[in-house]
């Protein structure tokens, strides 16, 4: 085996690195016009500024697209869920119509037996004038319209005509409010002459039926049509005849009975818009 001999320091040598060009970077816009200029190339500069025109043009067609896009799908949500309301608000105004039609039937009841035309035993008095100043107060479900209002969609419900369809029927529904406020007369001085033991024992044994309540469905209201108080009959006797002789009596439950034929009429007039702005609001793709 040959040795080789040792390389002296001095005579080593260094590898050095091998510089590697930087690639050319790509001009600016503006480095492209005024290169254009300089050399006066007036159809490249012109090309330059149709591209940069077209492309920030396509630019805003396509955010208006995308705007449009996503107003009409918050459309179809929204008016899907105002649809959701308003036949909640039908099943409520159905529900209502009947309560205070069996308010109405206990409050004649009442009304027949004080003007003797229709007198009927004491128990059967005291819990029809107890029935007869039952409320409806549940308010008709507008959260979906409000949500719009509040995140100023409405624009997003539709065109003019279908906007002010749903604006229009959610005013009537304030008006609506309005007219369903509780006549508390005839409630204040029955409640004020029943004794409170009576009344406590009606309220058990005759109390509100809640039928068909759901997470999504309305529960609908209904009052029973008999039910026995299983009292002495001296404490109804007493009971009643404090009714019946409380002043005034007759002409607050007069008042009362047209109050309920007002709102009656209004829950007609309410669910005849529903129908039709939910007849509306479906057709729409």
């Amino acid at each position: 085996m040959t040795n080789t001999p040792p390389v002296p320091p001095g005579d080593q040598q260094v590898s050095q690195p091998i510089a590697v060009p930087d690639k050319p970077r790509p001009a600016s816009f503006l480095q492209r016009i005024a290169g254009h200029l300089i050399r006066q190339q007036w159809t490249a500069i012109g090309i330059e500024f149709v591209v940069v025109v077209f492309g920030v043009f396509l630019a805003f067609q396509l955010n208006n697209w995308n705007i449009d896009r996503i107003t009409q799908e918050a459309g179809q949500t929204y008016r899907a869920r105002i649809i959701d309301d308003l036949k909640n608000n039908e099943t409520d105004l159905q529900s209502r119509t009947a309560y205070l039609g069996q308010v109405k039937a206990f409050g004649l009841q009442v009304l027949g037996d004080l003007d003797r035309t229709k007198p009927v035993d004491d128990e059967t008095f005291l819990i029809a004038a107890y029935q007869a100043t039952q409320i409806y107060t549940r308010p008709l479900v507008r959260s979906t319209y409000d949500e719009v209002l509040s995140t100023g969609g409405l624009n997003a419900l539709g065109d003019a005509p279908t906007r002010d369809k749903i604006s229009n029927y959610y005013l009537s529904v304030v008006a609506t409010e309005i007219a369903f406020t509780p006549s508390i007369a005839y409630r204040d001085t029955v409640r004020s002459a029943i004794p409170y033991v009576v009344q406590a024992r009606i309220r058990r044994a005759c109390a509100e039926v809640l039928e068909d309540s759901s997470a999504s469905v309305l529960g609908r209201l209904t009052l029973p049509e008999s039910c026995v108080l299983g009292l002495s009959q001296d404490e109804v006797k007493r009971a009643a005849t404090r009714v019946r002789t409380t002043p005034g009596l007759e002409p607050i439950l007069t008042r009362l009975l047209a109050d309920i034929d007002q709102k009656l009429t209004q829950a007609a007039r309410s669910q005849e818009r529903v129908s039709i702005l939910v007849e509306d609001l479906s057709a729409r793709p």
